[in-house]
């Protein structure tokens, strides 16, 4: 193999080969390890990665015994597999986003403490980086704060954002702070921001934004709120006029569909009805399903477009897990069952955290 050219070894050979498989051949030659760590080759591989594996964990985010389930749509006749949660890290952790085959964990601390600790994993490799702690932020009191996790396009570089309410006071304004992966550490962005984010709806990230749900304090309506990590600029969107002005957000969520925000909401008039949001920030009511045996609760969307869903979800027991294709208004049975899941899209990579 010594022999044979740079580009045949690389598109012949090493980009067929599972992340196992590359991890372990970083030790045949010195060549072979810089060749395979080599932010190309990272980034070819992960384009020719075809899994479409979910990582289950409950509603909390929080990490099922130390482990998280995961399942290959593709193949789910494979069953169940289970990514083992670094032991060092501790039990009391969940995750806060998936990106690149990437987890963002965050270690949750004791009552005499304030904030959380911050990691990011590589299930694949088994790397873990601590994110250093941002003093302006964690040595204050913190009320309420959220967090996105997010790959930036322009530098290449891993972003977590995360928004802080320093007290319960609707007139405190709220303060955003930004982790760079490359310059490992955080910088403080300078912005105002009258509002409060719905913590409990969890994040979508598409196209290099992180989007959240938001209660405009002067308004007292719901509006979506925008970061672009590469800009660093923050928009606010309004909320279709069923949904805005709301008095419960128990039953509206956020998820990527192909490439664009899906807001669902889960008590529409007709039944769950999914918006989308087009270029000019407009919204389209792209499908509703209305038929209560098909889908009674949406947990994720996969990259193909297929939302996943549970067959009933008002009940402490364990649903079972569907796949819903929105074109054909069919629904699959992936006959495993998960109690009040919250799902994650995951594919392995080779992304270094150094």
């Amino acid at each position: 193999m010594d022999n044979l050219p740079e580009h045949v070894l690389v598109e012949n050979i090493l980009l067929l080969l599972s992340v196992k498989s590359l991890v372990c051949m970083r030790s045949v030659c010195k060549s072979w390890r810089s060749l395979i760590l080599n932010p190309s080759f990272v980034q070819l591989h992960m384009a020719r990665t075809t899994a479409n594996c979910l990582v289950f964990c409950n509603k909390k985010r929080s990490i099922y015994n130390g482990q998280l389930s995961v399942i290959d749509t593709k193949f789910l006749d494979r069953g169940i597999s289970y990514l083992d949660f670094p032991s060092n890290l501790g039990k009391s952790c969940h995750i806060v986003g998936s990106c690149n085959g990437l987890l963002c964990v965050a270690y949750e601390r004791s009552k005499k403490q304030t904030g959380k600790r911050l990691y990011l994993w590589n299930p694949a490799t088994g790397k873990v980086k601590h994110i250093p702690e941002n003093t302006n932020v964690n040595n204050i009191d913190i009320y309420d704060f959220s967090i996105g996790f997010c790959f930036d396009f322009s530098s290449s570089d891993y972003k977590v954002v995360r928004i802080v309410k320093e007290n319960a006071f609707a007139s405190e304004r709220s303060r955003v702070v930004v982790y760079s992966l490359i310059k490992n550490y955080w910088k403080e962005i300078k912005v105002e921001l009258n509002f409060k984010v719905i913590d409990y709806i969890y994040p979508a990230i598409v196209k290099g934004s992180i989007y959240w749900i938001i209660v405009v304090i002067d308004q007292e309506q719901f509006a979506l709120l925008s970061f672009n990590v590469e800009s660093e600029i923050f928009c606010t969107i309004p909320l279709p006029g069923s949904i805005m002005c709301r008095q419960d957000s128990s039953y509206i969520c956020l998820f990527e569909f192909k490439e664009s925000v899906a807001l669902i909401d889960e008590k529409g008039d007709e039944g769950i009805s999914i918006w989308t949001l087009d270029d000019d920030s407009c919204w389209i009511k792209k499908f509703t399903i209305s038929s209560p045996s098909l889908i009674t609760e949406i947990v994720g969307c996969l990259k193909t477009g297929e939302f996943v869903g549970t067959d009933f979800a008002e009940t402490n027991f364990a649903g079972d897990i569907v796949l819903y294709d929105s074109v054909n208004n069919m629904v699959e049975n992936t006959l495993f069952k998960f109690s009040a899941p919250r799902t994650y899209n995951y594919s392995e990579s080779l992304v270094n955290l150094n």
